[in-house]
């Protein structure tokens, strides 16, 4: 009898579990779609995504920080800065094909000051903190008839003077001012004067604005562009990107005229006419590449000194600067770029009808300006590329050396204290993502 009830509970057994085994595997199969389900809609509500699967979205950016040493021949100290040559930022940029050969896009650019490498100075290591927004336009795009921006974009003169095939502008390019500008020029007696490097150095570059842009299509190897907006800045320019037999070529150009009361690219209120450019050549074989920038600047105001009735016209500032670089490949890390710079950077702070704020240049007299003025820079540096990680880690020497010419109210030449050498070396890298 035991053995029956043992046989017989075995088979009810045998059988709940064939019937129960289709059923369980069923539900198994429904529960773990159901629970990708969730996962998925889970991840979808806390992740960001686009609003729409029409327009493209990327979001791209860098990190650039160094340590600066400074030394302006009575002080010396070290700072961590942002580097203000390719400072910190985030992209957001997208487009959509609205017919073949046309699309609309966007881009978003946010940039980062955090303790930038142009705020700092003798009195202070610690630069402005916050973001600001660098670009936020629309934009069509025609292969054919070319492309119109609208909103914060680059103006055309932006990176006008920085055409650069060197690989080697995180520590050096023709913004001289952008690294260190922050500083006073000190006098040989030891106190600070009231003038800073970024008075004595400008390579004119437009920077971004509100305006409506427009660029042509690349026509063998050229574009042609013209940006207007604000209250009034106008540019008109060209670029070219080349190369035959080895050697690459790439230039630009560009003229503006602003008559801005907000002085968005640093030259006051005063209106003035600016002719920059620069032109930059590679040598693909062996390296060798080499970069010239200069520019122009006259202004169309007179200038009354202290309202004493006394008009004078600002001499035209201008600069050229210079760059000789070697392009080398020494290691499988990726390419390591040497270069040396020079520039010489003049009239800059000659246009100020402020007496007082440059008295201090001239040893004590409260009645002297500056008539003219000359800054030179030389440089020396190395940039060593990690292409696995998408980065940079340079280091760059800078020499500065300035000349004051002063006048007195009545125009007479004026002796002035000298000035002090500023040194300083920047080391850091730059990652991006």
């Amino acid at each position: 009898m035991k053995q029956i009830l043992s046989m017989t509970g075995v088979a009810a057994i045998s059988g709940l579990l064939a019937i129960m085994s289709p059923a369980y595997a069923a539900d198994l199969g429904g529960n773990c779609c159901a629970d990708l389900e969730e996962r998925i809609a889970e991840l979808e509500a806390t992740t960001a995504r686009k609003g729409n699967r029409k327009v493209s979205l990327a979001i791209t950016g860098h990190v650039n920080h160094a340590v600066l040493f400074w030394d302006d021949g009575h002080e010396r100290n070290t700072y961590v800065t942002g580097n203000k040559n390719d400072q910190s930022n985030f992209s957001f940029t997208g487009d959509a094909e609205i017919a073949k050969g046309l699309k609309a896009g966007y881009a978003i650019t946010i940039r980062l000051k955090d303790n930038l490498s142009d705020e700092v100075n003798q009195n202070s290591d610690d630069g402005e903190a916050g973001f600001v927004i660098w670009e936020s336009y629309w934009f069509l795009e025609s292969e054919r008839y070319g492309k119109l921006s609208v909103g914060q974009v680059s103006r055309v003169s932006d990176t006008a003077p920085e055409t650069d095939l060197s690989e080697s502008g995180l520590p050096g390019y023709a913004g001289v001012q952008d690294m260190g500008g922050g500083f006073f020029l000190r006098f040989k007696s030891g106190a600070l004067s009231g003038i800073t490097l970024g008075d004595v150095y400008n390579h004119f570059n437009g920077d971004t604005a509100n305006v409506v842009r427009y660029d042509t299509p690349v026509i063998a190897g050229f574009v042609l562009s013209a940006s207007y907006g604000e209250d009034d800045i106008w540019d008109v320019g060209g670029r070219y990107e080349g190369s035959f037999n080895g050697i690459k070529l790439a230039g630009a150009i560009a003229y503006t005229h602003s008559t801005d009361g907000n002085g968005l690219d640093g030259s006051g209120d005063a209106d003035h006419r600016t002719l920059v450019g620069s032109f930059a050549v590679l040598h693909e074989p062996t390296g060798l590449n080499a970069l010239v920038a200069a520019g122009n600047r006259s202004f169309d105001d007179a200038v009354d000194d202290q309202g004493l009735g006394t008009l004078r016209k600002p001499k035209d500032a201008h600069f050229i600067y210079a760059k000789l670089g070697w392009l080398a490949k020494l290691t499988s890390l990726g390419p390591t770029a040497f270069y040396g710079e020079y520039g010489r950077f003049s009239n800059f702070i000659s246009a100020t009808e402020d007496f007082d704020v440059f008295a201090d240049a001239g040893g004590g007299a409260g009645a002297v300006r500056i008539a003219g003025n000359t800054a030179q820079v030389w440089g020396l540096g190395v940039v060593q590329h990690i292409e696995a990680a998408e980065m940079q880690v340079y280091i760059g020497y800078r020499h500065h050396s300035f000349d004051f010419d002063l006048v007195d109210a009545g125009g007479a030449d004026v002796a002035g204290e000298p000035i002090e050498d500023f040194q300083s070396v920047v080391v850091g890298s730059k990652i991006s993502f």
